[in-house]
């Protein structure tokens, strides 16, 4: 699915349990990570997203970067092993592919799909939305499973790594109905940079025609 990391929450460290302090609770981790969220006008980081695939024996592994700007603008550029681009301004999604000279536009009001993968992008942490649990506390992270409420979800469950440090999601993965899963891990993360617009342009050669998808 091309629009597939258009979540923006947040490697994997030694596990070793916190000796002496109380477990945090997972409706405490949820209230740290809203209050994060709130708090963080822009992010960027790099990207590295592992695909398993049933049709396929081998990982597809692509590295890269991402872009956020509150309250929903979204840059991601994948440099291997298929050059691509994809911005998000809040309407929009524009998908461009280097190696093919290819443009697609994707209005997301006309796509139920993609619609309801955003209502929960945009706001994750509604209980009527999801059950979240602790799987893991580690010394410097926490491991969260994410169950979504919903009949017919897009990911049957999601696993975030959360940095005990500064409360960013440093990695995610998600687990689709028919078993695929994609882990997504952020390294070099940066937060409140002062991101314009410019950071969230694609320029497209003049020869590249785009092609809207309703």
């Amino acid at each position: 699915m091309k629009f597939i990391l258009l979540v923006i929450t947040f490697h994997f460290l030694t596990p070793h349990q916190t000796v002496g302090v109380e477990p945090l609770k997972a409706g405490e981790v949820v209230q740290r990570l809203r209050e994060i969220r709130e708090r963080t006008m822009d992010f960027s980081a790099d990207l590295l997203q592992e695909k398993k695939l049933s049709l396929l024996k081998e990982k597809v592994i692509s590295r890269g970067r991402i872009r956020y700007k509150k309250p929903d603008h979204f840059f991601i550029e994948f440099f291997h092993p298929e050059p691509s681009q994809m911005v998000f301004d809040g309407k929009t999604l524009l998908l461009y592919f280097k190696e093919e000279k290819l443009a697609e536009r994707y209005r997301v009001q006309a796509n139920p799909m993609v619609e309801k993968y955003f209502l929960f992008s945009k706001d994750p942490f509604q209980e009527k939305l999801a059950r979240w649990k602790i799987t893991e506390d580690r010394e410097s992270i926490l491991v969260m499973e994410v169950l979504p409420r919903e009949e017919e979800p897009m990911f049957v469950k999601t696993r975030l790594w959360v940095s005990k440090k500064d409360w960013v999601v440093v990695g995610m993965e998600m687990v689709e109905k028919n078993g695929d899963t994609t882990l997504l891990r952020y390294s070099n993360y940066r937060v409140n940079t002062g991101l314009t617009e410019k950071d969230f342009q694609i320029q497209l050669p003049k020869d590249v025609k785009i092609t809207e998808i309703k």
